[in-house]
């Protein structure tokens, strides 16, 4: 029976398992990994960590008597708008620049300016967040990394290159990339000063890449000459592993950050929300934010210090009484915002508020943003989802589950094995084109709107819809005054 060893980067682990041709999980593990927080809307990580990871994690699964020899194919998913950097020998150059970071705010301003006074407007939507502003920064900032520069690939194409030799990504993950270049009349990368050759060569997801290299260490030495599928990021990944990847179906992977959207049918846009071609006739709208998982611990850090996140989201959601309405904005936000300078707030503070009540809040807020992007993606295609497949950490929590039904009012489907990442990339080794994702289902748990909740969180949105537009300009003052 076909064996696929599946892997799946995040910002803050590694998982691996080694997967058969039915879908079955033969042995699992997960390495934690960190990202670096360096000065202000700096976050960094160094790629190698994430090698030492992969033979650590390869190793863990050889000990438990999985015999690597035995597996035909190796294939992986990771998180997107990081930015690992190679030099012509595949050597990292610097720390990788990873998807919260913004460092680029000032450069991409000023060169904005510059170039509209030439009459250019080859860079009016570029942000900070975009790869093509962590590239103008790199030229402008670290000359010296610069002039060795020659590719610049994803977090699991790093991966791939060292399984392999080959430093080449996918058209999904590198869509942030090139959509500036396409959205232009004019040579961005001409404007710019830049060599588009530093943009990988491209692959489908599925295909094979190139066979694992000779001579690495063991277990995954065994593993010589097997086919490494080029795969593609998380989000995409596990919307195929949940079933999701569907037209008119929407999705949401609420893991270190929270990523949520629709699938189409035809492209569609809608503002502040990306539209990425996912393969033949299906598209997907929306996109990510800066946080999920990390805006509960961050809120479990801050009043429930020591406690576990179950047991208090247990006695928070055992109260009816409002929580703070709580804007999630603690690095900026991406999706739909896109503003690196938006600050969070708690309203509608009050003495009797506890630590239980912020909590809930904070898990109230990250899901109205979640719906703000399905709201805006609806609007767009001019027709709801028949459900949501939601996937992720926070999915293993059937509260969080519910609540996400809620705040969106619409049917939630969480599938039957939680790693949908790993499940998604599996597949790829025995796919071989994108019209069988049509036959994929998914069995797993539904989770209905309940009715007595509709009216509370249809009113909260309504104030998180206010409140997000009132605090953008005050953001920005604060941010004027240092």
């Amino acid at each position: 029976m076909a064996r696929t060893l599946a892997f799946d980067l995040g910002g803050s682990s590694l998982k691996l398992a080694i997967v058969d041709e039915t879908g079955a999980f033969l042995g699992q593990t997960r390495v934690p990994l960190d990202i670096h927080t360096i000065g202000d809307h700096h976050y960094e990580v160094d790629p190698m960590d994430w090698w030492r990871a992969f033979e650590h994690g390869c190793r863990e699964l050889a000990g438990g008597g999985h015999d690597f020899a035995g597996i035909d194919a190796v294939a992986g998913c990771g998180f997107t708008r990081t930015q690992v950097f190679l030099d012509g020998m595949g050597h990292v150059i610097r720390p990788a620049i990873t998807f919260q970071d913004s460092r680029a705010a000032g450069v991409v301003d000023r060169t904005r300016s510059e170039i509209s006074a030439s009459g250019s407007d080859a860079i009016d939507t570029l942000g900070p967040f975009d790869p093509l502003a962590r590239l103008l920064w790199l030229k402008q900032e670290e000359p010296e990394h610069w002039a060795r520069l020659r590719k610049v690939v994803e977090p699991k194409d790093y991966l791939n290159m060292m399984l392999t030799g080959v430093a080449a990504s996918d058209a999904i993950s590198q869509t942030p990339m090139t959509r500036a270049i396409r959205a232009s009349a004019e040579d961005v990368f001409a404007i710019l000063g830049m060599d588009p050759a530093i943009l990988p060569d491209l692959h489908s997801p599925f295909d094979p890449l190139a066979p694992v290299r000779p001579g690495l260490a063991y277990p995954l030495s065994e593993l010589a000459g097997r086919p490494v599928h080029s795969g593609s990021i998380d989000t995409w990944s596990c919307v195929l592993g949940s079933g999701g990847l569907k037209a008119g179906v929407g999705y949401s992977i609420s893991g270190t950050s929270d990523v949520s959207g629709v699938i189409c049918g035809v492209q569609t846009s809608a503002e502040g929300l990306l539209s990425v071609e996912w393969g033949p006739g299906l598209w997907q709208l929306g996109g990510p934010s800066q946080g999920a998982a990390t805006r509960l611990q961050w809120a479990l850090d801050q009043f429930s210090p020591g406690m576990a996140l179950q047991a208090s989201l247990d006695a928070a959601f055992a109260s009816g009484d409002p929580a703070p309405l709580f804007l999630p904005f603690l690095d900026g936000e991406r999706t739909p915002m896109w503003d690196p300078d938006l600050k969070g707030a708690f309203l509608g503070l009050s003495a009797a508020h506890t630590a239980k009540d912020f909590l809930r809040g904070v898990a109230e807020g990250i899901n109205y943003l979640a719906r703000e992007v399905l709201v805006r993606a609806e609007e767009a295609i001019g027709t709801p989802v028949s459900h949501v497949c939601f996937s992720g950490g926070l999915a293993r929590s059937p509260l969080l589950c519910q609540l996400k039904a809620d705040v969106l009012n619409r049917d939630v489907v969480v599938p039957g094995n939680p790693e949908t990442g790993l499940a998604g990339a599996a597949r790829l080794a025995s796919w071989h084109a994108v019209r069988d994702q049509a036959t994929v289902s998914e069995t797993g748990t539904l989770y209905r709107p309940d009715p007595a909740r509709r009216v509370y969180h249809d009113d909260r949105f309504s104030l998180f819809r206010v409140a997000s537009k009132a605090v953008a300009p005050i953001s920005h003052r604060m941010r004027a005054l240092g």
